[in-house]
């Protein structure tokens, strides 16, 4: 029986972890591998895969893009021609953020804050996803244009902390001080124009339709997004949710973890 090995970010019981259960059920040869942070990803492989117990048939990472690889035009995974395969959402958090699960939970709770069709929270979803629309913009054009150790993709410290403004001018203002930064100490180039012009071609996506059709799902930010979500509803159980949010969670919903299931079974044959 073949080994297969399963590299993910973070560690038992988190998101990674719990998702790629759902996506390799059934087959006990495989084996998740927690690996806690992206940074060093590879060498920590290499290292596991010459030094451990069973050598694998084959392995690979499975990890959210999170502005480090372009949004695929389609719904599929993004390759890095190695042994590393990102997701088409931009953060795992992106997987659970589904407005259908959310107005299940909220059936469930004494609360449902008032939202007693899943229209509604669809257009609340909407609503918030409007207001990080500036924001989101800007770390897709600091991912789109950093290089090696420049810049971050936020000006604030913590995962999924919100800046106070979301207005356009304060994210751009702040995210071009993050890009002057690194630009005076590196041999790159381009200009301020660079900047505004792929910022423009972020925001001109983010259209009607783009909101409409719960597009941001897949752009935002996972956590961002989730932290704007429970500011709009007080005391709101978000770990609870997560929890119900993966106890039901059906990864054939999503075209790219399908294929990584079928990756990896053309593995086993």
């Amino acid at each position: 029986m073949k080994i297969i090995n399963l590299y993910c970010e973070g560690k038992r019981g988190s998101h990674d972890f719990d998702i790629l259960e759902k996506v390799i059920e059934g087959h006990l040869n495989i084996t998740i591998k927690p690996i806690g942070g992206k940074y060093g990803a590879n060498a920590i492989m290499e290292y596991q895969e010459k030094n451990g117990n069973a050598r694998s048939d084959f392995y690979l990472l499975f990890r959210d893009r999170d502005f480090d690889a372009p949004v695929p035009t389609a719904e599929q995974l993004h390759f890095d021609n190695k042994k590393t395969y990102y997701s088409y959402r931009t953060t795992i958090e992106n997987y659970l953020l589904d407005v259908s699960t959310f107005f299940d939970f909220l059936q469930e709770q004494r609360n449902n804050y008032e939202l007693n069709t899943e229209e509604a929270v669809k257009a609340l979803f909407i609503k918030v996803a409007k207001e990080l629309k500036y924001y989101q913009a800007v770390r897709h054009t600091l991912g789109a244009l950093r290089f090696a150790n420049s810049f971050d993709t936020t000006w604030v410290v913590g995962s999924g902390t919100l800046p106070n403004a979301l207005d356009l001018n304060s994210c751009k203002t702040n995210a071009w001080q993050l890009i002057e930064k690194a630009l005076h100490k590196s041999q790159q180039k381009w200009t301020e124009k660079t900047f505004e012009t792929t910022l423009q071609d972020f925001l001109t996506r983010f259209d009607k339709v783009f909101f409409d059709e719960l597009k941001f799902l897949v752009y935002y930010q996972g956590k961002d997004f989730a932290k704007a979500l429970t500011k709009e509803l007080p005391s709101f159980p978000i770990d609870n949710y997560y929890k119900y949010a993966k106890k039901y969670f059906d990864y054939t919903k999503y075209a790219d973890l399908v294929e990584l299931r079928a990756i990896i079974e053309q593995q086993l044959v």
